[in-house]
This record gives structure tokens, sequence and C-alpha cells, in this order.
């Protein structure tokens, strides 16, 4: 990912300033930010546009965060202090019908530091998200909702999906009304939210049967578990946790090489959003019941904050014995 840009801020303004037409200058001075001159910037509390996407980047795509920067990296400077997704947010479902929810709409929360002589019509809060089967980058913008004790502000996002697929991942940005743009993605790694919650996702973790041939016998479990994972990132933690007494007791086996034993290991690509993990299972014994669960760690890298998903939930999954 992208990191601190090798230029300030003032100095990547000011080439940005000398390539804007003569009609960009004029928009400039009357609609808003820069960011909303060229097209950045999405319509604020109703939804969500997409942002410019380098083409190239797009296609070669095989993970939702593979190093393709969004505007808000490329133009601003990473800074916690200023914005920061403080991990918390929720869920309002629409579209009820004989077939469920077809609708998600999460609301983020972000910690905005104010600045002293701020225009406030120029101020601007939102995220920029990456979606399943959605290969752009898409910017959604927020709105204040409360000041802290600490006298840093609360914004919520709202951003809203049809496909709810699995999980989703973002970088908050903060445009401060007075020439500072700031961005919290999580040290380079993105955050990570499920749409529908962990109860409800069949989507970022799930097993992939048709791959798996494991059996569960009288001398124990042998064969191969096949698992399909949204991929959010290239740097994973990947585990598979497995239990004899319904979890009052749990074995944990840890990634490794192909070929390896009770190790998970990258089995192959699934499309341009999904990767296929499996792992060989040797585990001899007699025992009643054999339950196991993947749980997928995100963001496991360069001091960012992570985030599990589990495969099966708390329960996991159970093994039928033949």
């Amino acid at each position: 990912m992208s990191h601190r840009p090798s230029s300030t801020f003032a100095e990547s303004l000011e080439s940005t300033l000398s390539r804007l037409t003569e009609r960009q200058r004029g928009l400039l001075a009357t609609t808003g930010t820069l960011a909303s001159v060229l097209g950045f910037t999405g319509p604020a509390l109703t939804g969500c546009d997409p942002a410019p996407a380098d083409d190239a980047a797009a296609r070669a795509q095989e993970v939702l965060a593979n190093g393709q920067t969004d505007w808000a990296q490329r133009m601003g400077v990473r800074e916690r202090n200023m914005v920061r997704y403080y991990r918390e947010f929720w869920r309002e479902f629409s579209g009820s019908g004989r077939y469920g929810y077809s609708g998600v709409t999460v609301f983020i929360k972000l910690r905005v530091q104010p600045v002293v002589g701020a225009d406030l019509a120029y101020k601007k809060v939102g995220v920029v998200l990456r979606e399943v089967g959605n290969p752009n980058p898409v910017t959604a913008t927020g709105y204040y909702f409360a000041r802290m004790p600490d006298g840093a502000e609360e914004w919520h996002v709202p951003v809203t999906s049809r496909l709810r697929q699995g999980t989703f991942t973002f970088n908050a940005w903060y445009e401060d009304g007075k020439y500072g743009r700031w961005y919290d993605d999580n040290n380079g790694e993105l955050y990570a939210i499920s749409w529908n919650g962990e109860s409800s996702d069949f989507v970022t973790v799930r097993p992939d049967f048709a791959a798996s041939n494991a059996k569960f016998t009288a001398t124990g479990v042998s064969g191969r578990l096949a698992f399909s994972v949204i991929d959010l990132d290239y740097d994973k933690d990947l585990r598979l946790e497995w239990s004899t007494d319904d979890w009052k007791t749990t074995t944990v086996f840890g990634m490794g090489s192909p070929g390896d034993k009770n190790k998970l290991s990258w089995d192959s690509n699934q499309g341009t959003d999904f990767d296929r993990w499996v792992i060989d299972l040797d585990i001899p014994g007699s025992f009643a019941n054999f339950r196991y669960r993947l749980v997928y760690k995100h963001g496991v890298v360069a001091g960012a904050e992570s985030v599990e998903f589990v495969g099966g939930g708390p329960s996991g999954y159970w093994m039928p014995k033949t």
C-alpha cells in the first residue's frame, strides 16, 4: 500500500492546481473542495459513487486490498490524530420480503479533529470502500453527529450495498475545510467489516465441500478440508480450530506449506475476490464428535488493528461420523 507521500500536501496541491483547466478553477471557487472539482467526493448521506480507479490495477486486482491506492491515499496524509475509525458501527437492513432483506446500510463511526478557522462549507468526512463484485473503489460521505468530551467530533458515514457479499474493506478520509486532507487506512492494511454480521455471514469464510474429502471414522479424522475465503489482503492469518468435546477444549492448526499435514496452505484463486485454502488432516484417535471452524484474521502486519472472521461461528461446523 502507499504510505506518506514523498511531497508535502502543499506541493501536491500546487501541482494539481497547475493542471486544472479554467473551467475547473472556476468550479473550485464556487463548488467546494478540490476533491469535489475532480469528481472524487460522493453524495452526502444518501449514497455512494464510484471513485476513479486505475484501469490496469482494476484488471490485475486479485484481492480487495492488493495495493490499489484510492484518491484519499494519493492526495492526503496518513494521520490518525486528525481522522480515525474507532471500531464502532451498526447496521440497518432494508427491503424485507419473502427471501429476507435485499439491502443493508452499515453506519461507520469516525473520530475527527476540528481545525480552528476552517470553512465548514468545504469540510467533508467519509470513507473509500472496496466491495466484493465491484473492482472499483467507492466513495461515501458522512454527516456530523456530536461533539466528543475531548473536543473531537463524531461523524457517521452510511455505506449501502445490495450485493451484501461477505466483507468490505475501507479507508477513512477527512477534508478539514482549511486545505488539509487526512486519512486513516489502518497503516496500509485497510479496515474490514462484515455486511451481514458473523451469524449471517456465509461468504467471507465458508467450506468448499466440492473440494473436501475428509472423513470422521472410528479411528480418527483424515483427508482434506477446503475453504473459500474472501481475499481481503495478501497478508493474512488463518487457523483451524477443532474440538472433540463440544469446545470444552480446543486444538489449533496454523499455516504451513503445501503437502504439510495438519497445516493450512493456499491452494488456488477462485475468481478475483476469493481464494481456496486447504488442510490435509491426520488426527488419529477414538472420540465421539468432531467440530471445527476456520478463523481468518485481517490486519496482521505493519502495526495495523486486526479483525477476525470465523467460518462456522462460535459453534463451528459439525462433521458426521461414518
